[in-house]
């Protein structure tokens, strides 16, 4: 696998997510329009912390992201159930502007190593890496329709 062309396209689509966050303002991204289950905020945060997650378990280190985000922001959170601070918007777009690099500087050279575990039939590092980069492209969706679905309102 090309780690090179990988982290590119993963920046990518990283840039497109962080150009529609910057549209928006920080009550627009906490609304939940229906029929969506989520908010934007929600979104940028999720991806950030299902990356970091996946990859700090399968290497066995310390995520880049304290536990907060993963208490707001794992799949299966709600914004509805959020209690005390949430990540400004500054906040997450920072996150989601360094990630890249520092998951390319801690996966360098290891992307096919085998899982400890297989997930949704992948079995090496650079499988799932791959596979969280179109969960970029399928949440930066979620989170245009949002907004669109803001502005009709």
């Amino acid at each position: 696998m090309n780690e090179e062309i990988m982290f590119r396209q993963w920046k990518t689509w990283r840039g497109m997510i962080i150009k529609l966050v910057d549209k928006m303002s920080e009550e627009e991204a906490d609304q939940m329009p229906t029929p969506f289950r989520n908010s934007i905020r929600w979104n940028a945060g999720h991806l950030a912390t299902g990356i970091d997650s996946f990859v700090s378990k399968s290497l066995g280190t310390e995520p880049f992201l304290p536990q907060r985000y993963k208490e707001l922001f794992a799949s299966g959170t709600s914004p509805q159930n959020w209690e005390g601070e949430v990540p400004s918007l500054e906040e997450l777009k920072q996150v989601l502007r360094d990630q890249p690099d520092q998951i390319e500087r801690v996966t360098a050279g290891k992307l096919d190593s085998k899982l400890l575990e297989p997930f949704l039939g992948m079995e090496t590092l650079g499988e799932v890496l791959a596979f969280m980069i179109s969960h970029d492209a399928l949440h930066l969706g979620t989170m245009s329709a949002i907004r669109k679905t803001i502005k009709i309102q």
